[in-house]
């Protein structure tokens, strides 16, 4: 819970989504009733997915969200500053605050942010830069009332000599907003280029000044170098992408409850991941349920040396709630795997060293077939085999890709299948890429072309569906960058498609459990050691939080 609350803030209650720290963002949700038209409680946002919309989509957004909940822009403006200053008094980032406030409705947030805290005792700061005649009717409104409040108040119409900020101070970027569709030019761009030289603390409100959040390429013009993004209600889509991580830095999510309806309505082809889109996936485990109404997996997996690879998988995959686990390997494998992980069938005898041929295991409901299998001659005769069997769903990792890459069988992988690249192994199949941007769009054009789903690993692991669909993953951290971890994610998506969950719904709820369960190993153990084991000893943290997390939702 926060440690400070603004006077006057006693409507504004905060609650964190969960008691995680994660390496790529944070979020709260907010309870709001003061300025709603009705006086009654937005609460947690309902709508079921976070849509990442675009620039103009956010416009309607907030034009909705006023129409249907407040008197007047100027309220919800408040809100939105009143929350982000919440959100600095909660994390104490400083007792200094310099705000660099431009003229548009973001320096009209920062704005009435300053004058929140300088109301509260706090040393804050406010620059205007620009005209302030040409300002946005709300940010002159709110002008105005910092005037009348006695802010500290300073305006800047041309680049100063130097920048006097004091060492201490935070500074927070409200230049310019989402809004923006053009590269900052002539001084303001000297401006941020100053700003980006300070040693400070930089945050930014919403979006990083120059930023724009609909470009899907790398962006290299005038553009604030936050160390903190506090960004208004979803995550803007440039954010996304590793390209521009020097430029948001820690990215904290700050819902304020626009209109629900106006977010399920809307249509948009892009999502990111969070406990409201993933809770409401999983199943009920009923009381009269067996083994076998919970799936069984087959897991062709590793070879001399690989055998981890193997352990990996299947370990995830019984932590993750499947009813069973055959385990085809080669006769190398047989006592590491009998004696690591008794609860999985073993196969064995396909191969001495590798698996030298693909044997369907009777009653499997899914595959997951590659993680630490080689890519020698015998591995081409096992995947060519089951490109010509594959009957059941699918998850293709690892050396399986490779094989499939060597030989150019990309067209062969049964539709319906998930296959989970990471860079490199998505580069072998598809051709080099120069940025992350491109291999979006790639990513797209391959799962509606062959018709399977497309799990990037990486930081916001990327899903893409036949569909068109974008899913952009919230949870993980820095410390899942170890090997193993991909298997671990493999067994997680395996387990659950042999549960019967569809392969879209498989791979998002998978995706999401997998980084959950990274956040909390993370959090107990450390990031700096954390192994792929370990993710795998808190998958049941990460059930406990989800199930917990729809129970109070709904």
């Amino acid at each position: 819970m926060p440690t400070g609350e603004i006077n006057g803030l006693n409507r504004l209650r905060f609650c964190r989504l969960a008691n995680l720290r994660t390496g790529q963002c944070e979020m709260y949700y907010v309870h709001l009733c003061q300025f709603h038209r009705h006086h009654s409680e937005i609460g947690i946002v309902k709508h079921s997915s976070m849509k990442l919309f675009t620039r103009e989509q956010l416009r309607a957004w907030d034009r909705a969200t006023i129409e249907r909940h407040y008197e007047s822009s100027a309220d919800l403006m408040e809100v939105a500053a009143r929350t982000c200053a919440e959100v600095l008094v909660d994390k104490a980032f400083s007792s200094r605050y310099v705000f660099f406030c431009g003229t548009g409705n973001n320096g009209g947030d920062g704005l009435v942010m300053a004058r929140l805290l300088h109301e509260q005792q706090v040393n804050a700061l406010a620059i205007v830069v620009g005209d302030p005649a040409s300002g946005s009717p709300d940010f002159r409104r709110n002008l105005q009332i910092s005037i009348d409040g006695d802010l500290p108040l300073q305006f800047m119409s041309e680049m100063p000599d130097e920048l006097d900020v004091d060492l201490d101070a935070v500074v927070v970027d409200a230049i310019f907003g989402s809004g923006l569709n053009r590269p900052v030019e002539g001084w303001l761009a000297d401006l941020i280029h100053e700003i980006n030289e300070l040693t400070n603390t930089i945050v930014a409100i919403d979006i990083p000044s120059g930023l724009n959040p609909d470009a899907l390429h790398e962006q290299e013009e005038a553009i604030i170098e936050a160390d903190i993004t506090l960004t208004i209600e979803v995550p803007k889509r440039a954010m996304l992408f590793p390209e521009n991580n020097r430029y948001v830095g820690k990215m904290v999510i700050v819902p304020l409850g626009l209109d629900d309806l106006y977010a399920e309505e809307e249509y948009c082809k892009w999502v990111y991941i969070d406990d409201l889109e993933t809770a409401p996936m999983l199943r009920v485990i009923h009381k009269y349920t067996h083994k076998g109404m919970r799936g069984h997996l087959q897991v062709m997996a590793g070879s001399r040396g690989m055998m981890g690879a193997c352990m990996l998988t299947c370990y995830a995959a019984m932590r993750s709630g499947v009813g069973k686990v055959t385990a085809s390997i080669p006769e190398c494998g047989l006592a590491v795997l009998q004696t690591s992980l008794p609860e999985v069938i073993c196969h064995a005898g396909l191969g001495g060293d590798a698996c030298n041929r693909f044997e369907p295991v009777a009653g499997a409901s899914a595959l997951v077939i590659g993680p630490g299998c080689g890519v020698g001659n015998d591995m081409v005769s096992v995947v060519d085999t089951w490109l010509n069997a594959g009957k059941i769903p699918s998850l293709v990792d690892a050396d399986a890709l490779n094989v499939i890459a060597q030989q150019g069988w990309q067209k062969r992988i049964p539709s319906g299948s998930i296959i989970t690249p990471h860079v490199g192994e998505f580069d072998r199949l598809f051709g080099p890429h120069l940025n992350h941007f491109d291999r979006l769009e790639t990513q797209l054009k391959k799962s509606k072309e062959l018709r399977i789903f497309i799990v990037l690993k990486g930081a916001h692991t990327r899903i893409t569906t036949p569909q068109g669909i974008v899913f952009f993953n919230a949870t993980g951290n820095p410390g899942m960058a170890t090997a193993g971890s991909g298997d671990v994610l493999s067994g997680i998506i395996g387990s659950l498609l042999a549960q019967g969950y569809e392969p879209g719904d498989a791979c998002v709820l998978g995706v999401y459990m997998h980084g959950l369960a990274g956040d909390v190993a993370a959090e107990a153990r450390g990031m700096d050691s954390l192994i792929a084991r370990d993710i795998i000893e808190f998958i049941g943290d990460a059930y406990t939080h989800l199930r917990g997390f729809d129970n109070h939702a709904g």
